[in-house]
């Protein structure tokens, strides 16, 4: 047992008037069969009947080995509409199934209070590695709501939890070293997760922000090439062309910069709705667009000269800081050994990109693009900003309001926006 992290987990605990439950799994021979006397006091669950936090989070009682190595692998049609479900596993993970209602339904498992021990063979070697000493944070909101994150501990038992270090019986402030913001997209980011996340950057003072696919090009999109209802709909809703598109991401981009602590770097992760203008520039379709022809005939001057055109069309409107970055495709930016710098669109060898391909190009990552959150090791994708129910959006939905935070102990954390707020 790691007894460090379970004194942290019970400051944590009395910090926030919160319960600790150990959900018992099991271990490597059927011998193991007992919890530690200290964890005993802990496990009130049985282990042979589920059980509900509140109508739509339970805690199940499915026996996933230990070693397995996704541990939500065939789960997916046993969870209940509308029902998230939490299994005890020691390693840490999180998928989101697509569901009619308005929020989708989470699988996540928990991580583990005890130290590794597995047989030494490959399955075993494999399961050590993605050993994690983590937990489940579950804050209910009356019958229905709730929130929920992970925590990820060191071997020292040190863990932070929004911006807080949790060390043995101590407390510490613990800045973020990046925050990743869900896919923004200027013009559908919805209001609430703005406000919030705007509040998320003053609380938490993050040294790095990042933002994927920070321009929608509403005015300019291929998509909508041929779709004279769609077209009709996009000027009724916001009479843009590109100049206008242009000036109003400027001026969101002056917002986000506000709410940004004075020393910290924003960054731009250059994304395939950015990559909007680079197609709309190389079609030359602008020829025949006279609204966009004089503006997209300058950022094509800039373009053929090796500029971003979308940096090039925001310094049209104004001056951009010197604290913020334009990230392009080839660039990479690491943190604390994570890669934070790749939408996440992009595959392997012109391949569409997976969280597989994901996690063997890159390693440690937080990525954006699928709108859906995501935890698979140490591979992480945040959701989105916008509306949940976007125009183009149909069928069921897994789409979530997720941003993630990086901290100085190496490790993430997911952090949802839900009806506005990121925590109970």
């Amino acid at each position: 047992m790691n007894r460090q992290f379970l004194q942290s987990l019970e400051t944590y605990c009395g910090e926030h008037d919160a319960h600790l439950v150990v959900l018992p799994m099991a271990g490597a021979s059927i011998k193991d069969d007992e919890l530690d006397e200290m964890l005993a006091k802990y496990s009130t669950f049985d282990g042979v009947r589920d059980v509900r936090l509140n109508q739509k989070i339970r805690v199940s009682n499915y026996q996933i080995r230990p070693q397995q190595i996704d541990p939500v692998t065939g789960l997916s049609r046993f969870t209940q509409s509308d029902t998230s479900t939490i299994f005890a596993s020691p390693k840490q993970r999180l998928k989101v199934i697509p569901n009619g209602s308005d929020y989708p339904k989470v699988l996540m498992t928990t991580g583990a209070v005890t130290h590794p021990r597995y047989r030494d063979n490959r399955i075993g070697r494999i399961a050590r590695l993605d050993h994690v000493y983590g937990a489940l944070v579950v804050e209910l909101d009356g019958r229905k709501k709730y929130h929920y994150r992970h925590i990820a501990a060191q071997k020292n038992g040190k863990f932070v939890d929004l911006g807080v270090e949790y060390d043995g019986k101590n407390m510490y402030e613990a800045r973020p070293e990046a925050m990743v913001l869900g896919d923004w997209h200027t013009g559908e980011t919805n209001p609430k997760v703005k406000a919030e996340t705007f509040r998320m950057m003053e609380q938490y003072q993050p040294r790095r922000v990042f933002v994927h696919d920070f321009f929608n090009g509403d005015s300019i999109s291929h998509h909508n090439i041929g779709k004279v209802v769609t077209q009709a709909k996009v000027h009724q809703r916001t009479g843009l062309d590109l100049g206008r598109e242009l000036e109003a991401s400027y001026r969101e981009l002056m917002e986000i910069y506000k709410h940004l602590p004075e020393d910290a770097e924003l960054v731009l992760i250059q994304s395939n709705h950015d990559e909007f203008l680079h197609r709309y520039l190389q079609s030359g379709r602008f020829i025949d667009e006279g609204r966009n022809a004089l503006v997209a005939s300058k950022l094509l001057t800039a373009y053929i000269e090796g500029t971003d055109p979308l940096r090039a069309g925001l310094e049209m409107q104004g001056d951009i800081p010197d604290n913020i970055r334009f990230l392009g495709r080839k660039e990479g930016y690491k943190v604390r050994g994570w890669e934070l710098g790749k939408h996440g669109d992009q595959g392997a060898n012109g391949a569409r990109n997976s969280v597989r391909s994901t996690e063997n190009a890159l390693g440690k990552s937080i990525s954006g693009h699928k709108h859906t959150p995501e935890i698979q090791r140490n591979t992480f994708i945040v959701g989105t900003s916008t509306g949940l129910d976007l125009e183009y959006m149909t069928g069921y939905s897994s789409w979530m309001n997720t941003h993630a935070m990086l901290y100085h102990t190496g490790r993430a954390q997911l952090v949802n926006v839900i009806n506005g707020k990121h925590r109970q």
